[in-house]
């Protein structure tokens, strides 16, 4: 018996085992998908070199507020289903847990990120749009709180990329597909990093969005399965 048990836990898990936890992490994948996808396109490209044009910027979007905790819900869906990933044996034990710390970290670092965007930036702008407070001193916080949000974003967004790559590299490969998914997972998020590092909107984007579709597929084939 020892050895059946030891051997199991060295052999891939088929997918879909336990059925319920790998289908709720496919959803939970694909929905997480869809929720970013919406608050990315609202937030669009704020003039954060101007604090005073961004205060109109988000004061002309009624929706900035929901449209960025639906966005911090996005991440966490991903938290949910790594956790979902571990429990159907979808990873590997070791990696598995390393990937469910490192996206505790990122979710954490992301929530605190676009919660500022969310409440802070929102607060700001209605201050501004109020003729009983001195909108001087509501630019000269908002200009604090756009370096704060400066350094904020690159750090969320390599601990995501990072997250992501340690993620599929702990995917167990039963098939050859599932090797393509796992190699092509880590050089997207190894490539969200880098552009974090780098400062590098430009590489970031490109990755964001091959992320998106990496996490489509992989949910999609847990859902099937």
């Amino acid at each position: 018996m020892p050895a059946r048990t030891s051997a199991s836990l060295e052999s891939p898990a088929p997918l879909g085992t336990p059925p319920t936890s790998a289908r709720w992490a496919g959803l939970a994948l694909v929905v997480g998908v869809l929720l970013y996808i919406f608050p990315t396109a609202l937030h669009g490209n704020p003039p954060i070199e101007d604090a005073e044009a961004t205060l109109e910027y988000v004061a002309d979007r009624p929706l900035w507020t929901i449209a960025h905790l639906v966005n911090i819900g996005a991440v966490l869906l991903w938290v949910a289903a790594v956790a979902l990933l571990r429990r159907s044996g979808h990873l590997s034990p070791d990696a598995g847990a390393v990937a469910g710390a490192f996206w505790s970290v990122a979710g954490g670092a992301f929530a605190v990120y676009f919660g500022i965007h969310a409440i802070g930036l929102w607060s700001a702008s209605e201050q501004y749009a109020d003729s009983h407070i001195d909108s001087a001193a509501v630019i000269e916080r908002t200009e604090s709180m756009l370096l704060v949000l400066g350094s904020a974003a690159f750090v969320a967004q390599a601990l995501i990329g990072v997250s992501l790559a340690v993620l599929a590299f702990a995917l167990r490969t039963p098939t050859p597909f599932l090797r393509v998914i796992r190699w092509a997972g880590v050089a997207i998020g190894l490539g969200w990093m880098l552009g974090a590092v780098l400062l590098n909107f430009a590489i970031i984007v490109p990755c964001t969005v091959l992320a998106w579709v990496w996490c489509v597929v992989l949910g999609a084939r847990l859902l099937r399965r």
